[in-house]
């Protein structure tokens, strides 16, 4: 059986009217198809210089077990001699252990208008990572010795009576070295490489942005949402010993809906919704099934028409 334990301390203080400490302490144990325990510290400040700004500051330790239900038991020497054998190490699957540093600034421009500004660096070992491997559709978890996740992100919203809009933007960076676990679903020059050199993660998108529009009219609520990207990593053939050297192009995708809340005899409450997904049908492509862990290509949805009928309890 799987087992995880966990015990954890935390504590606030108040070192003025203006400036607050939160601290902690936690204490796993796993016990699965490895053992693993971590002590995490972590301690954040909070800081008011004014009723319409707010700094804030931290740092933490993780730990992270992989997917249990993703964890095969199975050895792949009982296909030896056969069309499905395998080669290379079958190291298990580790715990991820990260230290986290975060610090960030909300400000209050007006009542109708708040905007925040995050910057976060991830310093990992056994950094947890998932592909897709051949044709098969289950995924599978795997470390990199090292890695390193840091970026920046913005955020502003505004609500003003019947209106409201928000914006969201991130800029990222995702990369890990020397694949450690699972190594035979990767092939040799892929692992020679990466065994020396941090590579971009699949999953990495130096762009990432969402912003949408709504507004309240006659009991109905209007609203357009559009999602983008930078793309997504791809690996170029021309220099296939690089994984996921490349990336694909930008892609958007807008929704509509509209929502309004009705109350029938004999039914009660209910609140109705009606969306259209990727109203301009633009056909955008995630992942080419290039690179580390991506067995397939991947498509962003086409146009779709969804009602919704939902009755509070």
């Amino acid at each position: 059986g799987n087992r995880l334990f966990g015990i954890y301390a935390q504590d606030q203080w108040d070192l003025s009217d203006a400036l607050t400490l939160n601290y902690g302490l936690r204490y796993d144990v796993l016990n699965a198809y490895i053992n693993a325990t971590q002590l995490s510290p972590r301690i954040g400040l909070v800081w008011y210089p004014s009723q319409t700004t707010v700094f804030h500051a931290g740092y933490a330790r993780y730990f992270t077990p992989p997917p249990n239900e993703l964890i095969s038991n199975e050895t792949f020497s009982k296909f030896d001699g056969t069309t499905a054998a395998q080669s290379g190490p079958n190291d298990p699957v580790q715990a991820e252990r990260d230290n986290y540093f975060d610090i960030g600034a909300t400000h209050q421009f007006t009542p109708a208008l708040n905007v925040g500004l995050d910057a976060y660096y991830k310093q990992a070992r056994e950094l947890l990572d998932e592909g897709q491997f051949g044709q098969a559709l289950i995924f599978t978890p795997f470390n990199y010795a090292k890695g390193r996740v840091y970026g920046i992100e913005w955020t502003t919203a505004y609500h003003q009576g019947p209106f409201s809009a928000y914006s969201n933007v991130a800029v990222a960076r995702a990369q890990g070295m020397d694949v450690n676990s699972s190594e035979f679903n990767f092939q040799p020059n892929q692992l020679a490489y990466v065994q020396n050199n941090y590579i971009y993660l699949d999953h990495d998108q130096r762009l990432t942005g969402s912003a949408g529009l709504s507004y309240l009219w006659q009991g109905t609520t209007y609203s357009v949402s559009d999602i983008y990207g930078s793309g997504l990593r791809a690996t170029n053939p021309a220099d296939g010993n690089v994984p996921n050297n490349d990336r694909l192009t930008f892609y958007n995708q807008t929704n509509v809906s509209a929502e309004r809340s009705v109350n029938p005899a004999y039914v009660g409450p209910l609140k109705l919704r009606f969306t259209v997904v990727n109203i301009f049908d633009r056909q955008y492509e995630l992942r080419d099934g290039t690179g580390i862990g991506v067995g397939a290509p991947q498509y962003g949805p086409r146009i779709g028409v969804f009602m919704g009928i939902t009755k509070p309890l």
